[in-house]
């Protein structure tokens, strides 16, 4: 297993885990006419445009890496831009997906353990998240110690969601070092 800080030639590979995880994972969640608006097309050319800036200053974008050398997965992290959230939690974590026939293999803790650690250098010291109420990736960051720290509804296409933030008030836990990472 490879982490490590997404280069801009990697635009490719995230936009396919991108779109698989969307379809995979927000079927039963998101309308239909959102979700198919996730194509590979459309995924490329926005990340293909987007990648370059993902990659610099305060904002970082890892990428998990098979033994094949495909890209699996991918997490982006920076300064937090929830103003409600901003108060206690100064990085946030943007988006973290792994592909789901990668999923389970420890991917996506080592991509949050990087992303957190790539926050704590930057004197970041808590972090949140959004995510949908009650979709599968609550497990996953409760099981990485993250609370359930503020909700919210939002309207999507139309349809009334919730959402909550999940947060972690002390990045020092996760050890993970910047030499560590491949």
């Amino acid at each position: 297993m490879i982490i490590r800080q997404a280069k801009v030639d990697d635009w490719k590979g995230i936009s396919r885990v991108h779109v698989d995880c969307m379809h995979s994972a927000y079927q039963e969640i998101l309308p239909s006419d959102i979700i198919n608006k996730f194509t590979y097309k459309d995924r490329e050319k926005r990340w293909q445009k987007d990648l370059p800036n993902s990659i610099r200053g305060g904002t970082m974008n890892f990428v998990a890496v098979d033994q094949q050398g495909e890209i699996v997965g991918f997490a982006l992290g920076g300064t937090m831009r929830d103003p409600r959230l901003r108060i206690k939690y100064t990085g946030e974590i943007y988006g973290l997906y792994v592909h789901p026939e990668a999923q389970g293999q420890g991917y996506g803790t080592k991509l949050f353990e990087s992303v957190a650690q790539h926050l704590a250098s930057l004197h970041h010291s808590s972090i949140a998240l959004w995510t949908f109420k009650d979709h599968q990736s609550c497990s996953f960051y409760k099981y990485l110690g993250g609370e359930e720290v503020y909700e919210k509804n939002t309207i999507i296409a139309g349809k009334e969601m919730k959402e909550c933030a999940y947060g972690w008030d002390h990045l020092h836990t996760f050890s993970v070092k910047t030499k560590d990472l491949n």
